[in-house]
C-alpha cells in the first residue's frame, strides 16, 4: 500500500510541473489506450520532443543509473556511490522516460525554456486524475466539476505550461494554463488550484523528504533540466529492468 501510495503522489508532481521525470521510470512497450474523440483530438499537443528508447537510456545514464549488470554490481558493493547526483538530463530524454513509463499517461511531451520556464503534455487516465485530485486535497466540489467534462471518456490530452524550481528543498511553483482535451479548464477550478499553491509546495516537499530525498538544487533552462541532490538507494528500483 505504501508503494502504491507514492506512485500517486509522483503522478501528482508530473500534474503541477516536472519533476516526475526525474523520479520516475518504468517499462518499455506497454500499452496505449486512444483518448475519445469528445474534445476533437486524440493526440496531445507537439512540443518537438524526440521521444525514442535511445534517449530514454541516455537519459538513465545521465542520471547515473546503472545500465549493465557489472554497474549493478558495483553499487551494491558501495551503495554509497549511487545516492549523490549533479548532472543535467534533456527535454527530450525526460519525454523519452516518461512517454514509456508505466504511469497512466502516455504519448508525453516535454519543453523547457528560459527563466525555469516549463511546458508538458500527454494523454491522461482520467479515473487515475480523479483519484490524485482527492489525495492532493482538492476540494470535492471542484473536483466534481472536473469530472463533469470528463465523464465519458477514460482519456484524454492533458498541457501544463508553468514554472518549477526547488531549492534546498524548498518547492517554488507557478501554473500559468492547464488544459484538459484542448480545453482549458474552468476560472473557477484553476482559481482553486492557483488558491491552493502553497499547500501543493508544500506537500510536494513533505513527501520528497519522506521518501528520502535531499533536492539542493532543482531548475530548468532552455532544453534541459539541472539537478544537485542525494536520493535513496531504493530509487534505482524502478530503472532495474533497463540493466543489459
Amino acid at each position: 500500500m505504501a508503494r502504491v501510495k507514492k506512485r500517486y503522489v509522483l503522478l501528482g508532481v508530473i500534474l503541477v510541473l516536472i519533476i516526475i521525470a526525474y523520479f520516475t521510470a518504468g517499462y518499455f512497450l506497454g500499452n496505449l489506450p486512444i483518448a475519445s474523440d469528445l474534445f476533437g483530438t486524440n493526440k496531445p499537443r507537439d512540443l518537438g520532443a524526440v521521444v525514442s528508447i535511445e534517449n530514454a537510456y541516455s537519459g538513465l545514464d545521465a542520471l547515473g543509473h546503472p545500465l549493465t549488470l557489472d554497474e549493478l554490481e558495483a553499487i551494491a558493493q558501495n551503495p554509497d556511490s549511487f545516492r549523490p547526483v549533479k548532472t543535467s538530463i534533456t527535454d527530450d530524454e525526460i519525454a523519452s522516460l516518461l512517454s514509456t513509463a508505466d504511469l497512466p499517461i502516455k504519448l508525453v511531451q516535454v519543453r523547457f525554456g528560459p527563466g525555469g520556464r516549463a511546458e508538458i503534455s500527454g494523454m491522461l487516465n482520467v479515473k487515475e486524475m480523479q483519484q490524485l485530485l482527492s489525495r492532493l486535497g482538492v476540494p470535492n466540489d471542484a473536483i466534481a466539476t472536473a469530472m463533469d467534462y470528463l465523464s465519458n471518456i477514460d482519456w484524454t490530452t492533458f498541457y501544463i505550461d508553468g514554472a518549477l524550481e526547488i531549492k534546498n528543498n524548498r518547492v517554488s511553483l507557478d501554473i500559468d494554463k492547464i488544459e484538459l482535451g484542448r480545453i482549458s479548464l474552468p476560472g473557477g477550478l484553476k482559481d482553486q488550484i492557483t488558491d491552493n499553491i502553497g499547500s501543493i509546495e508544500y506537500y510536494i516537499e513533505d513527501t520528497l523528504g519522506d521518501m528520502g530525498y535531499n533536492i539542493r538544487s532543482l531548475s530548468f533552462s532552455e532544453g534541459k533540466a539541472s539537478l544537485d541532490l542525494d536520493r535513496p538507494l531504493g530509487s534505482m528500483e524502478p530503472w532495474i529492468g533497463f540493466v543489459r
